[in-house]
Parts: structure tokens; sequence; C-alpha cells
């Protein structure tokens, strides 16, 4: 069982509900989920620090580049790494997402039990371990 705590943050159930059942299926056990940043934003006040964020970028209330800006405006889950996970192939998009230090990757869905591996990866190195 991984004790890595995890927030899933899209708007899309189906992709949540796919999102959750593969990490699962890996051994984490710790998942966040909220349909929009909004609520993201009330996780983290929580103190609910995730190190692990899978973000998608278009959603209502408030969007996934929203939600990082004020994360950092209020000093909020600064050690997090995100993923922006979306459905935008869009270079702008992408270019946007490379603002943030914290963004770690830019995947495309579905998320899938490759992906996960690369991230956790990436995770690892950014980490020192």
């Amino acid at each position: 069982m991984n004790k890595t705590n995890i927030l899933l943050v899209d708007d899309d159930y189906i992709v949540n509900f796919i999102s959750e059942k593969i990490l699962r299926g890996m051994g984490f056990s710790n998942i966040t989920v909220v349909t929009d940043g909004k609520q993201a934003l009330d996780s983290l006040k929580k103190e609910n620090y995730p190190s692990l964020v899978f973000l998608d970028i278009n959603m209502p209330i408030m969007d996934g580049f929203s939600f990082l800006t004020q994360a950092i405006k209020e000093h909020l889950g600064m050690q997090m790494n995100v993923v922006i996970l979306t459905s935008s192939n869009r270079q702008s998009d992408k270019d946007q997402a490379s603002q943030f230090s914290n963004v770690i990757d830019y995947i495309e869905k579905p998320l899938n039990e490759d992906k996960v591996r690369q991230i956790l990866e990436k995770v690892n190195k950014n980490s020192g371990y």
C-alpha cells in the first residue's frame, strides 16, 4: 500500500473514476477527488497536502492554471508535484504549464499505469531518492 497523498482534480467524473481505479490498482490508497480548482484549494487549506496532483486545465468555477496561481499566492502545497492531465494538446497550454515550477509533467488523458510509472520516476528524481 503506497502512502503517497494524491489529489485528482477534474470536472469529468468518468476520467476521475478511471484515474482513481488505476491508482488504487497500483496500491495508492490516499486519494482525494475534486471536480474544480476551488475545491482543490479548499482541500489544500485543510492541510491535506498532496505530494502528487493530477490537474485538468479546463474546468468550470476555477480552471487548473487559476488553481496553481492561487495556490502560489496563498503559499499552499508548495512541495506538491503537479501533473497536468488534460485533453488539450495546444502548445500555448504546454507553454503556460511550464511557467509553474512544481509542474513536473504534461500528459494527455486518459491516465494509465505506464504514465503513472513514468511520473513516479520523475517524482523520485525530484525528491532526491
